[in-house]
């Protein structure tokens, strides 16, 4: 038979066994209500918000008391949104303020808010409070002089009041850059990992069950390694799709957070880095379960795995303060860190085509090495039972 037609039969395989089971459905059902959970429970609890607002300048406060009627209009009183205002001498002491965490954000002269970072906070919904309350003047200010209508249409379509944190200039398209850089980091990190745990516990299953015994009268190690790895990250990929649509439709329609538009090469260039990374850890995670015979065991053998991915999680929140400092530029190169840090280093605009084209060429090499040495160890480790076997001792095997 055909390596193609093999691999097609092994990952039909894996799509029609692990995606009927109760354990995928159940799993992707959890974690569906959970996040619609998370996202749905402020609305549901209700209870107050409250907003700290620094004024620094003039024209500030009509703004502000608009914004406070707009928002608490017809309220329930135990509901109703709670707004400290204070007022400071000048844009660095607002500054100094905001940075702190004593405010949510700053309205300046009427004409600026400035804001902590360009990341989903509360400032982001305040800032569209004030955004709103200073185009509904601007227009009742219009019908007073008996402005046009066209210009009526352009305060509509565009923000009366400047936007900038404390990094400098925000903009639409750099808050939806951050928002991908910090969301697409935790869901990279929760990805890799559960998936390929699913990888290592079906590998270690079929081996305590002797099913592999089986499969191997007919298939090669490594077309029965891969065609795993392609079948269960495509259910990974079908789930972690469907949760997240359905989390964007549940925002949308719930309005509890103002999603930007995302640009769409940050999306596809999360997606690309979620199936390399994916790759290179399954694979691995493959090639662990097969040295263990029991599912008790499962665990222990992939630790070394797990605390290596749990490394370059927290060493990319470094990289989120300083994406062109020397240990990104260094872990974008480095294949068990670069899932996590390309992408976020691509949203933040911090990577040149050069250095991106070279971090995918690295990545797509660790890929062939390692199924070649996962292949190996695979096809060495399957048909060894009892204690738990070394990487060197299934090569050897392997070689035997």
């Amino acid at each position: 038979m055909k390596t193609s037609s093999t691999l097609k039969l092994v990952i039909m395989r894996e799509l029609r066994e692990r995606g009927k089971s109760a354990a995928y459905i159940a799993s992707t059902i959890i974690t569906t209500v959970l996040i619609l959970v998370a996202i749905l429970l402020p609305t549901i609890l209700g209870g107050s918000t409250e907003y700290s607002i620094g004024m620094v300048g003039d024209d500030n406060q009509e703004i502000v008391d608009l914004a406070i009627d707009i928002e608490n209009n017809g309220e329930d009183p135990e509901d109703e949104t709670v707004f400290t205002v204070s007022s400071y001498e000048s844009v660095e002491a607002a500054e100094a303020a905001l940075s702190s965490e004593e405010i949510d954000a700053a309205l300046v002269d009427g004409s600026e808010i400035l804001l902590r970072s360009a990341a989903g906070a509360s400032g982001d919904d305040l800032s569209d409070l004030l955004q709103y309350a200073a185009s509904t003047l601007e227009i009742d200010r219009l019908v007073s002089t008996a402005g046009s209508d066209a210009d009526v249409v352009d305060i509509l379509a565009g923000e009366p009041l400047g936007l900038r944190t404390l990094e400098g200039v925000a903009s639409e398209e750099n808050q939806a850059r951050t928002v991908i850089a910090y969301g697409g980091l935790m869901l990279m990190y929760i990805a890799v990992l559960s998936y390929g745990a699913w990888t290592l516990t079906g590998v270690t299953e079929e081996k305590s069950n002797r099913v592999v015994e089986v499969l191997l009268a007919t298939v090669k190690p490594w077309q029965l390694l891969a065609g795993k790895v392609i079948g269960i990250g495509a259910l990974g990929l079908a789930q972690f799709v469907f949760t997240a649509v359905a989390a964007l439709v549940t925002l949308r329609l719930a309005g509890t957070f103002d999603l930007p538009a995302f640009p769409t090469d940050s999306l596809v260039m999360l997606i690309l880095w979620f199936l390399l990374g994916f790759a290179m850890y399954s694979l691995l995670f493959g090639a662990a379960g097969s040295l263990v015979s029991r599912m008790e065991d499962a665990q222990s053998a992939s630790t070394p795995l797990t605390l290596v991915a749990l490394v370059g999680f927290f060493m990319s929140f470094v990289v989120l303060d300083n994406p062109d400092g020397t240990l990104a530029i260094v872990m974008s190169f480095v294949p068990f860190t670069a899932p996590f840090v390309v992408p976020v280093r691509f949203a933040l605009e911090s990577i040149s085509m050069v250095a991106l084209v070279g971090s995918v060429v690295v990545a797509i090499g660790f890929i062939i090495g390692a199924t070649f040495l996962a292949g190996r160890v695979y096809a060495g480790g399957l048909l060894q039972f009892g204690s738990k076997l070394k990487w060197r001792e299934a090569l050897q095997s392997a070689d035997a």
